[in-house]
C-alpha cells in the first residue's frame, strides 16, 4: 500500500475506519492486478482450447465468489420447487411425465 501513497503519514492520520476501509480496498486492488496477470497468461490456453472466459468469471471461479453459500437445506427446497412447478406444466400440456 506504501507505493500508492509513498507516506503512510497520510493514512496515520485517517479515521480508523476509513483508514481500514481503503487499506482493504488497496489489498484487494492488489489481488485483483495478481489474478488479472494470471488470467493474461492463461489467454493462449484458452484460445488454444476455445473455452475462454471473461476476467470476471476467472476472478469469480479462483475467488470462490460464485460458490452458493445457502445450507442444503435451503437449495433442496428450491429443487423441489422447482420440480413441483415442472410437474404441474407437464400435466397442464398433457406432455409426458416426470
Amino acid at each position: 500500500m506504501l507505493h500508492r501513497y509513498n507516506d503512510i503519514n497520510f493514512i496515520m492520520q485517517m479515521d480508523a475506519d476509513d483508514g481500514i476501509a481503503l487499506y482493504v480496498k488497496a489489498i484487494e486492488q492488489e489481488r485483483d492486478a495478481r489474478l488479472f496477470q494470471q488470467w493474461t497468461a492463461q489467454l493462449p490456453i484458452m484460445a488454444y482450447t476455445g473455452k475462454n472466459i471473461s476476467f470476471a468469471e476467472y476472478r469469480d471461479r479462483v475467488t470462490g465468489a460464485n460458490i452458493d453459500r445457502r445450507s442444503v437445506d435451503e437449495i433442496q427446497k428450491e429443487i423441489d420447487e422447482a420440480m413441483q412447478e415442472l410437474r404441474k406444466e407437464g400435466q397442464s400440456d398433457g406432455d409426458g411425465d416426470l
